[in-house]
């Protein structure tokens, strides 16, 4: 998470002050061509004796090399995205933060798909260290396929259309198509002046977002030892991890919703919102953190569950509503080009403190 956030936060920097000239189309298409190349190659790491016998020091040093290529990806991609979809109109943006929160929930429904269908405990008699990965194969392979039907999709809109000539939904056939490639700079002090409370609640909004995998993958079941598979540990967290990105999926998808009430647009209402999220902590704190060797002050799985469905549904809501209406406080397409790459700066930066801070909970959940 570390080499993933820090890398992400200081490429996202970099992109964002590369402006002049830049092509935003490419660069979405080079970042999910290098992400299928990685998860292809995960995806093999995972199966492969050669890898999974390597050196433990090798092969770290090997992952932390994937991490680092696939969060500058990333950050290619995003940032790629999300300036061409500032131009375009809300609609748009709300089109990709859906999308993100869909490719979050894939990754726990394809693990808990392979514990289901792979015959996992005859399989370990065999093959143990197999066995182990079998879920993570699969988690790789669908991100590579998902990622690689992004590129051919892309390919296939440029080919239809001019890539520099989409026009904005709001704005009809007949007026003049939408430049996307820059011709100026816009400096990051006119940017925070007119963004600043939208940009900190990004930032609050995925700082205290990071405490969620460090309870998601801690608490179990209070009924752990049922014979109910539900409440094993294998499919309980990833069954919680799917809850989460099903609540968030639900906030950004309720967002871009005609006319809808739960799209947050005053700043000063989203940064008192970021920092109310703060309570889901204690909340947590009730719930079965020591399993096994002390009774949780809530002994109820649907507490727990409920918690995370929030909790990712708050995330959603506010990350949307903020991306959303960025483009509505710009006052030029070269601003709402801009502020892409200048939110997303912001938004790193918060996984990035957001890592570094949920080492604290660590001893207190673990």
């Amino acid at each position: 998470m570390s080499v993933s956030t820090i890398t992400t936060m200081l490429f996202s920097y970099y992109l964002s002050q590369k402006q002049e000239g830049v092509n935003y189309h490419k660069r979405i298409f080079v970042g999910m061509i290098v992400t299928v190349a990685i998860f292809a190659f995960l995806a093999l790491t995972c199966f492969a004796d050669f890898f999974i016998f390597m050196k433990d020091y090798t092969f770290f040093a090997l992952l932390m090399l994937t991490v680092l290529l696939s969060a500058m990806a990333s950050s290619l991609a995003q940032n790629g995205a999300l300036a061409s979809a500032n131009v375009l109109g809300s609609i748009y943006t709300n089109g990709v933060m859906v999308g993100q929160a869909i490719a979050g929930a894939l990754p726990p429904l394809a693990l808990i798909c392979s514990i289901l269908l792979t015959g996992k405990d005859k399989l370990e008699e065999t093959h143990p260290h197999k066995a182990r990965n079998a879920g993570l194969t699969l988690y790789f392979l669908s991100a590579c396929l998902v990622a690689f039907l992004a590129v051919f999709m892309l390919g296939l809109a440029n080919r239809y259309k001019n890539a520099h000539a989409y026009v904005a939904v709001e704005e009809g056939e007949d007026e003049e198509p939408i430049n996307i490639t820059p011709k100026k700079h816009v400096p990051f002090g006119l940017l925070w002046q007119k963004l600043k409370l939208i940009v900190m609640t990004i930032f609050l909004t995925f700082c205290i977002t990071l405490v969620f995998p460090v309870f998601a993958s801690t608490v179990t079941s209070v009924r752990e030892n049922s014979e109910n598979l539900f409440f094993k540990k294998s499919i309980y967290i990833p069954v919680v991890f799917l809850i989460w990105n099903i609540g968030d999926l639900a906030g950004r998808v309720l967002c871009g919703m005609a006319n809808s009430a739960f799209l947050v647009k005053n700043p000063n209402r989203l940064i008192v919102y970021a920092v109310a999220r703060v309570v889901f902590i204690p909340l947590f704190l009730t719930c079965n953190i020591h399993p096994g060797s002390s009774a949780p002050f809530i002994s109820s799985d649907f507490w727990y569950i409920l918690l995370q469905f929030l909790f990712g549904l708050s995330n959603g809501q506010l990350c949307t509503s903020c991306f959303m209406v960025i483009g509505d406080n710009c006052s030029t397409n070269e601003e709402k080009e801009a502020a892409g790459g200048f939110a997303t700066v912001f938004l790193t930066f918060g996984l990035a403190v957001g890592s570094v801070l949920s080492y604290l909970l660590i001893p207190i959940v673990g």
